[in-house]
């Protein structure tokens, strides 16, 4: 049977949290703070001068955005309003920036957070400005559950940006799913350690609204003076950041309790070296198009499926999710065009297996390639580099071959000097040989929080950089 989402108006969250927790601290920086009370207040001024400048009901505003206090009161302004937000990410140069608004139908842009809001020239329509006459217009305290809401763009494997759209329902009850694993309450600490412009971001935000706990701004996840001056009580990350707060010496902050982790399998190697550090560590498998997460591990016990999901495996293997924190689709050109099969399910590409209570993603099917006929998951290949002592990271790609059409490449970062004969003997003993990388690539650097595994794939068929 199909899924059917929920039909019930949902609340706006900044507002029940207004009334909820008025005098509690909803955002603390080093140097500044702001109550509930306070936050809204300055939301629904900023969400006033969209309106009054001929913003409507279902206009899309892009923002550059940015975990700072203005770039909080901007994003919740623009849901405030009534319109759909685009936070971009403010890296975003001009030209891709300007290509996809017009793609888009996009018809406002915030350069900066607390800037002017600007009209764009992606739209025919005469844009309404309200006479000094007009009445105020209303700000918005209730949510249709199947309206689009935000817009979240996502590259996946292929690196063309898909932009997927999602109700506030479906982030509401993410937020509500994940408080029965993980919860939160007024005077907990959230640090808003990732993004706004990714999913994983602006579900801390919608998280800490339902709670009533504190957005802790300006710091890094991988600080642990940072963490502990602050007080911060719950903290997510992904792998790079947790190996970055590994190599820092000293006890961990004695305030946090919850460490959680997404963005991509981490290694076990490292789960081990938290734990011998006491780090609460609990590990999830979450998608943009599901809203964030859908399956939560803590450090020790069962994986569950949260609330208002439901996933299952393939025959083949492959992750499919559907539920009420499923989005609404992808927009293209003003249209928001479906992406489930006929009973509701979407099919992720990712790869998982259920163990023994844990879950474990095994790798994606994009990544999957051919070499002499065999079928290599080059995520097995790095699960094995991954223990060996003196590597670090690896991601292993597939470079074109006359012979056997494709042959596995091993970009490596390592603590130490490596011997690529010495490495490639101790990986016969343990793979099959179709499995051997052909040749040890040094990581090149990178400023993001993830590799780019495409533009591995890039360096590795274009150019032939010295083995290790």
């Amino acid at each position: 049977m199909k899924h059917t989402p929920p039909h019930a108006d949902v609340p706006c969250l900044l507002w029940q949290a207004g009334r909820r927790h008025a005098g509690t601290l909803a955002i603390i920086t080093p140097e500044d703070s702001l109550s509930f009370a306070e936050l809204e207040t300055r939301v629904d001024h900023r969400a006033m001068t969209f309106l009054a400048q001929g913003v409507q009901g279902g206009d899309w505003i892009a923002l550059r955005t940015r975990t700072t206090i203005d770039g909080i009161i901007d994003l919740l302004a623009v849901l405030r309003s009534g319109a759909c937000l685009l936070p971009v990410n403010p890296a975003m140069p001009e030209t891709p920036l300007h290509a996809l608004l017009r793609q888009q139908g996009v018809h406002w842009l915030v350069r900066e957070p607390g800037q002017p809001l600007q009209p764009t020239d992606t739209t025919e329509r005469d844009v309404i400005v309200p006479s000094p006459a007009s009445p105020p217009p209303e700000l918005r305290r209730q949510f249709q559950p199947h309206t689009p809401c935000t817009g979240i763009l996502t590259s996946g494997s292929t690196g063309q940006p898909k932009l997927a759209v999602h109700s506030y329902a479906n982030h509401a009850l993410s937020a509500a799913g994940a408080a029965t694993r993980i919860p939160l309450r007024p005077g907990d600490r959230y640090l808003l350690s990732l993004p706004t412009h990714h999913v994983g971001g602006l579900a801390i935000v919608f998280r800490c609204l339902m709670g009533g706990a504190a957005l802790v701004l300006d710091g890094r996840a991988e600080d642990t003076g940072f963490l502990m001056h602050m007080g911060v009580t719950h903290v997510s990350m992904v792998e790079t950041q947790l190996h970055r707060l590994l190599q820092q010496s000293g006890p961990p902050p004695s305030s946090l309790r919850y460490l959680l982790l997404g963005g991509g399998p981490v290694r076990d190697s490292l789960l081990e070296q938290a734990r011998r550090q006491n780090l609460p560590c609990w590990t999830s498998y979450g998608l943009t198009e599901m809203s964030s997460q859908v399956i939560t591990q803590p450090p020790e016990g069962p994986a569950r499926i949260l609330p208002h999901r439901e996933c299952r495996l393939a025959e083949t293997g492959e992750i499919l999710v559907r539920g009420d924190t499923l989005f609404l689709g992808y927009r293209d050109a003003g249209r928001i065009l479906p992406a489930t099969d006929e009973e509701g399910w979407f099919h992720t590409r990712d790869l998982g297996r259920w163990e023994n209570g844990r879950f474990h993603v095994v790798g994606r099917l994009d990544n999957q390639f051919i070499s002499g006929g065999e079928n290599i998951q080059p995520e097995a290949i790095e699960q094995l580099l991954h223990t060996h002592p003196d590597i670090l990271r690896a991601v292993v790609v597939p470079r074109q071959d006359a012979e056997f059409g494709q042959r596995p490449v091993a970009f490596i970062q390592s603590g130490t000097e490596l011997d690529a004969h010495a490495l490639r003997t101790w990986m016969r003993e343990r793979l099959k040989p179709f499995m051997v990388p052909v040749a040890f690539l040094p990581m090149p650097p990178t400023s993001g929080l993830k590799i780019q595994r495409r533009d591995l794939i890039r360096l590795a068929n274009v150019m032939h950089p010295r083995e290790i």
